[in-house]
């Protein structure tokens, strides 16, 4: 494989992180799933077809973006059980009133 080819599918593997990323930022879980297992089968399959052809410079920029993105994905998970814990602490906290008021 010539190394021109190689950079292209390099850079569609980064557009296809910056729409995963755009998918994650617009917090469309379902597209974010399929652009995920979209975007494995590409590095998978740019791996398995450019054994030994592989630029180090791009593969470390390629799994530098990955991290990024995993590291803003995983807050965005982090914020949502938050809210997730919010709503159920503000769920106990009506229902204790509730009761309280059935009581008085």
């Amino acid at each position: 494989m010539n190394a021109a080819l190689a950079h292209d599918d390099v850079q569609l593997l980064h557009a296809a992180l910056d729409e995963l990323s755009a998918a994650v930022e617009g917090e469309d879980h379902d597209l974010t799933q399929r652009l995920m297992d979209t975007y494995d089968g590409q590095v998978r399959a740019w791996l398995d077809g450019d054994q030994g052809q592989i630029d180090a410079g791009s593969l470390h920029g390629l799994i530098a973006r990955q991290q990024q993105l995993s590291i803003r994905m995983a807050a965005r998970r982090d914020e949502a059980g938050e809210h997730l814990t919010a709503d159920r602490r503000a769920v106990r906290a009506s229902l204790a009133y509730l009761r309280a008021e059935s009581l008085a």
